[in-house]
């Protein structure tokens, strides 16, 4: 089963239960009405199909309740957010899902990788994700769902995550640059810490390890009794362009299948790269 997205301060607080905290204020540029804006589609996405409310956006985002409430009628006035009929909570509306529609034809990275993440979750047995940095996070734009009758299913299409958190998304992160790396987790590491069973030290040794392998994996860093791998995309001049990862119950699989889901998630990462430098547009 496929599901794909079409264009995919340190002060600490606590998100609502299921919704990541927004990024900082000073890694979305200027704070004015657009990036108040930003920030609240942003939190209202992070609900997917259960929707927010705007306490939970209150909460998320640290904007003050009254600028919450004046920016989101603004934006269900545009059509980019709807509110659930005789309920409090909002979704994002369809004007927004058709302006999306409108990118999705020039960043289809979903269509160019679809049939290779396919093939992959029937190889490997697993469900398989795709996920592509956006500012301080992780972004997962498409889903493929194996046919197991026992799935870990820890992200969905549109959900948005602290760049570093989970295997794909720690694969995202260790492929940047040594000083970028550095920045992204100095302002992530507050919203790492929100999370109970986050171990920050557990955390910088997976990261070495990472850095200094070819993928991403652990076991139960981020959430008690669940594992990941994740492989970065890199494009043809060695970019991060998105990330590959599967989720399983931690103890599921012994060393000899874990190395043989990772060579096929790499294979399956070079794979779409190459299809990536083919689709890429020429001078």
């Amino acid at each position: 089963m496929k599901s794909y997205v079409t264009n995919a301060t340190t002060t600490q607080r606590e998100a609502p239960d299921g919704l990541e905290l927004a990024a900082p204020l000073e890694t979305m540029g200027k704070t004015g009405s657009l990036s108040r804006a930003a920030r609240i589609l942003r939190a209202v996405a992070a609900g997917g199909q259960k929707g927010v409310s705007a306490a939970d956006i209150v909460r998320a985002t640290g904007l003050p309740r009254p600028t919450v409430y004046r920016v989101m009628q603004m934006l269900e006035d545009l059509g980019w957010l709807e509110r659930a009929e005789g309920s409090r909570r909002v979704f994002l509306g369809s004007d927004l899902a058709l302006l999306g529609l409108s990118a999705s034809h020039r960043h289809s990275l979903d269509l160019v990788a679809g049939d290779i993440l396919d093939s992959l979750s029937l190889e490997i047995g697993q469900t398989i994700y795709l996920s592509v940095r956006s500012g301080d996070d992780a972004v997962c734009v498409a889903r493929v769902e194996s046919g197991a009758q026992i799935r870990t299913l820890v992200l969905e299409v549109g959900s948005r995550h602290p760049l570093g958190l989970g295997a794909g998304s720690m694969a995202l992160l260790a492929a940047q640059s040594d000083n970028e790396i550095a920045a992204i987790v100095a302002r992530n590491m507050p919203r790492f810490r929100t999370r109970p069973s986050f171990d920050e030290a557990a955390f910088n040794r997976a990261l070495t390890l990472v850095r200094e392998g070819r993928h991403a994996s652990h076991q139960g860093l981020f959430t008690q009794g669940v594992s990941g791998i994740g492989v970065a995309v890199r494009d043809d001049s060695g970019h991060p362009a998105a990330a590959i990862s599967a989720a399983f119950i931690t103890g599921w699989l012994d060393t000899a299948q874990l190395e043989q889901c990772t060579l096929k998630m790499e294979q399956a990462a070079q794979a779409v790269a190459s299809r990536l430098a083919v689709a890429a547009p020429r001078d």
